[in-house]
């Protein structure tokens, strides 16, 4: 089962791909869409849009997994982050793909074992749980470390334990 974590943003919206064998779970593909900052809003959500499409294109996931909305002080960023978890919803939905959502506290919890980790600590830890040298980003992590959090807590045969 191919896994896609995506954590949304609106100028770098981060992904990873894993494969779900048994009980193993293997790096597939990962990285992130970075948005021109000096583009318009609806110029940025159009290339998530694209990019992000064309992984899902190649890999072909069955799963996808989004971080749900949490807290937030500014309306404005809040606002700008909705619009991505839409344009991502609707491409998961147009991929017929199972959605999950998760918290972010949650997906920390169930790697690290604390529920308020650092960026930092979330990096070691997909790093060196997919045995991989090193990751580009916290976006590029968050968004393994979400695949992988599902990939934990799901059964062989999809379902949530």
């Amino acid at each position: 089962m191919l896994i896609l974590g995506v954590d949304p943003g609106s100028t770098a919206t981060g992904y990873g791909i894993i494969r779900k064998t048994g009980a193993r779970s293997a790096h597939v593909d990962s990285g992130v869409i970075r948005a021109s900052k000096a583009a318009s809003q609806s110029q940025r959500l159009w290339e998530i849009h694209n990019k992000l499409d064309c992984v899902i294109r190649e890999q072909v996931p069955v799963v996808m997994v989004v971080e749900s909305l949490f807290h937030f002080n500014n309306v404005q960023s809040l606002m700008k982050l909705s619009q991505v978890r839409g344009v991502i919803l609707l491409l998961g939905e147009a991929h017929g793909m199972e959605i999950v959502e998760y918290s972010p506290m949650e997906i920390k919890r169930g790697l690290t074992g604390y529920g308020a980790a650092e960026k930092g600590q979330m990096i070691f830890m997909v790093a060196k749980i997919l045995n991989l040298p090193t990751l580009k980003s916290a976006d590029q992590a968050d968004a393994l470390a979400m695949a992988l959090y599902h990939s934990h807590i799901c059964r062989p045969g999809g379902r949530i334990q």
